[in-house]
């Protein structure tokens, strides 16, 4: 469920984060686990700072996260439908390479791939224009998890599911690959 949070909305992180630590299992190193995400990528942690010899107090500092939620927050494009990562980026960069054929093309090779790119681009942007925008290829399977990921993030905006019910679902649902 702790990768479920980034689809919590910003301001339910707290009481995400606030279930998790109740409800982890007892398992090694879990609790650690838990109290390195708290505090990379929620709300940070107290760090001492240093005292003179003679001083009793104690001088905590908050130390903000290095990587806070709204940088990695997916609610809002989840409920949205829009992209969720860079992948757009990516395909572009894959096609290019394609394009250009090898690996470290002479000027003239990647002026030309830049203008034949420029084509595709022009052609693509023609059809949109006149109402015939490329189809995007997308498996039923993948099709149908964006919009179980949907159907529970709104669910949460809506407050039709707890914040603990909404990571419950998001548990069963999200699976990190390697």
């Amino acid at each position: 469920m702790l990768d479920g949070l980034a689809f919590l909305p910003l301001a339910d992180m707290a009481e995400g984060v606030a279930y998790l630590t109740d409800h982890t299992p007892d398992v090694d190193g879990i609790d650690q686990l838990v109290e390195y995400f708290t505090s990379t990528y929620v709300s940070g942690s107290l760090r001492s700072l240093p005292q003179p010899s003679d001083s009793l107090r104690l001088h905590l500092r908050v130390v903000p996260p290095v990587f806070p939620p709204a940088t990695w927050n997916v609610h809002a494009a989840t409920v949205a439908g829009s992209e969720r990562t860079n992948n757009v980026c990516e395909g572009w960069n894959h096609a290019f390479q394609h394009l250009v054929g090898h690996q470290h093309p002479s000027l003239w090779t990647l002026l030309r791939s830049l203008q034949m790119d420029q084509a595709v681009v022009c052609s693509s942007l023609l059809l949109a224009a006149r109402g015939q925008p490329p189809a995007k290829r997308v498996k039923r399977s993948m099709r149908q998890h964006e919009e179980r990921l949907h159907n529970i993030c709104c669910d949460r905006r809506d407050d039709r599911k707890s914040v603990a019910d909404t990571l419950r679902a998001l548990g069963h649902c999200i699976r990190l690959t390697h």
